[in-house]
């Protein structure tokens, strides 16, 4: 039966998304580098973009879709790390 671990992420009391940590490692590493090539994606189009054009909130709703992404590229990562037996 596959373990699951919660993600960093979750805002809830009652974690909603998790990792199987018994998949193997190399889906581990493509889900995060998936996710942290979104956000370096994402980053990059606002270093395009124009500030002086882009409001407050738009700013806020760029910096905390690249944090959710990075945070669970991290997390991938991390179980990866258990699964080569790096630990945490």
């Amino acid at each position: 039966m596959p373990t699951y671990t919660p993600l960093d992420s979750n805002i809830t009391c009652n974690p909603v998304f998790f990792i199987n940590d018994d998949v193997e490692a190399c889906e581990l590493f493509e889900t995060a580098t998936q996710r942290i090539q979104a956000a370096r994606d994402l980053l990059n189009s606002v270093t395009c973009l124009s500030t002086e054009l882009a409001e407050g909130a738009d700013l806020q709703h760029v910096a905390s879709a690249a944090h959710l992404l990075l945070q669970d590229g991290c997390d991938a990562l991390k179980a990866l790390g258990w699964k080569v037996g790096k630990g945490g």
